[in-house]
């Protein structure tokens, strides 16, 4: 089609900074956006969250946890961003990426009345069906999830309020599981000789530890371990 080829050729620019401004889109959906506009506006591609991840492990030294990767593709088709066509797995999904001029319904553009959804009439209503319903099941997922992550530093003593650090749920359950191993580790509720807590601000350190990967490194180090970095052989 012609005019997918126009489309495929625009670039990221001010007035889609500008959206994500007004609709507070978050920095992970952004990166998201821009991932798509790359692969292609206004036509039918398949995509896979974990080509996407790589990408940004180039940009930022590290990739997105599952549910920041889930909650990003989300919000661009809260804002209709996208339109996903199916979705196979939560990771690989069909998708449609709308032009930034489809989004704004206030002007009267040549392609607003375009069909971006690329579906036959017949088969639209039972592949929106089946992708709500995929929808549903993945937004349930996530629910559960979040409510596994907050139980399990409640179970550690280290209560949080989502609305205010709503950032303990960008990582994964496994990551908050082995950062919460390291703060029991680390002296987690107990007391020095002075009787003060070994670890002043629970909350606080938690989020630093899955920020910086420390749950990641190694607990000690060992000689032979040592010895086979410097290269000796015994």
């Amino acid at each position: 089609m012609p005019g997918n080829q126009t489309l495929q050729k625009l670039q990221w620019t001010e007035q889609n900074d500008a959206f994500c401004l007004e609709n507070k889109i978050a920095p992970a959906a952004q990166f998201l956006w821009r991932y798509l506009v790359a692969e292609g506006l206004g036509t039918e591609i398949e995509i896979d969250l974990t080509d996407f991840n790589k990408q940004v492990t180039k940009h930022r030294g590290k990739g997105y946890c599952r549910l920041t990767l889930k909650n990003a593709l989300a919000q661009l088709e809260q804002h209709r961003v996208v339109n996903i066509i199916r979705q196979y797995t939560w990771k690989i999904v069909k998708i449609v990426t709308r032009p930034l001029d489809w989004l704004n319904p206030k002007k009267n553009f040549p392609h607003r009345n375009q069909n971006y959804n690329l579906q036959p009439s017949n088969d639209l209503s039972a592949v929106e069906g089946e992708s709500s319903s995929s929808n549903d099941h993945l937004r349930d997922e996530m629910i559960a999830e979040c409510e596994e992550i907050l139980s399990e530093c409640e179970k550690a003593g280290i209560t949080f309020n989502p609305e205010q650090s709503p950032e303990i749920l960008e990582y994964s359950l496994e990551d908050v599981k082995s950062a919460i191993v390291l703060f029991h580790s680390r002296g987690g509720h107990e007391k020095d000789w002075r009787g003060r807590p070994k670890i002043c601000n629970p909350q606080g350190w938690l989020l630093s530890c899955l920020r910086k990967g420390y749950y990641l490194l190694p607990e000690s180090w060992s000689f032979g371990g040592l010895l086979a970095a410097l290269g000796v052989t015994l």
